[in-house]
């Protein structure tokens, strides 16, 4: 159970008002299937109170099988300080990810074009192959950004594993993408990658 607050000057309380708060909270879990229930009560109005439920489905990542976490889009992203790396909230091994929270699971999140908000991408894939001789991987990763309604790929572009951490059989992808140009509309984004020493693809959207 945590108790949190927002301090806001008197004269910006109302803009307070409208503006949505996230909450992180890291738990580590072993592979399985969970349910998660998270209650939240006003301090100030105790009749306020609100409830929220959902499945969770923790994966395996088998030594063989090419893997990969979750596609986080995020609304700020960006390296943190050593001292930093592995604690604190938002913090993902070394970068600071803050997710962009739906108002509710069955809709996307939302990002604004006109407050010049970026659109960053953040995700690993796991159990690459290693080539014996070179004591590398060799991979591509392809991203996309596809109208969603009518599929047509309004951007596309590829990476090589070695640009992004050739020597380890996993691989951390994170990419930050203006959004000024795009129209308003719906979007899906695909991360891919295509092993080409183990011969597996995956791909991840969101």
């Amino acid at each position: 159970e945590d108790t949190v607050e927002i301090n806001q000057p008197a004269e910006l309380l109302d803009q307070a008002r409208e503006r949505r708060s996230v909450y992180w909270k890291a738990l580590p879990l072993v592979p399985g299937l969970y349910r998660l229930d998270i209650a939240i009560k006003d301090v100030n109005n105790p009749d306020h109170i609100g409830i929220y439920g959902r499945g969770i489905d923790v994966p395996s990542y088998h030594d063989e099988k090419l893997g990969a976490s979750s596609l986080i889009l995020a609304d700020e992203m960006h390296p943190v300080s050593s001292r930093q790396i592995g604690s604190g909230n938002f913090i993902i091994g070394g970068d600071f990810v803050r997710p962009r929270v739906a108002a509710n699971p069955a809709t996307p999140v939302s990002f604004n074009r006109t407050q010049n908000q970026n659109l960053n991408f953040w995700l690993q894939f796991y159990n690459l192959g290693i080539d014996e001789a070179t004591k590398s991987n060799s991979a591509t990763v392809t991203y996309e950004i596809a109208d969603a309604s009518s599929g047509t790929v309004i951007l596309q572009k590829q990476l090589e594993s070695k640009d992004l951490g050739s020597h380890s059989d996993e691989l951390t992808v994170e990419k930050t993408l203006p959004i000024a140009g795009l129209q308003p509309g719906k979007y899906k984004v695909t991360v891919r990658i295509n092993d080409e020493i183990s011969k597996q693809e995956i791909a991840q959207s969101a």
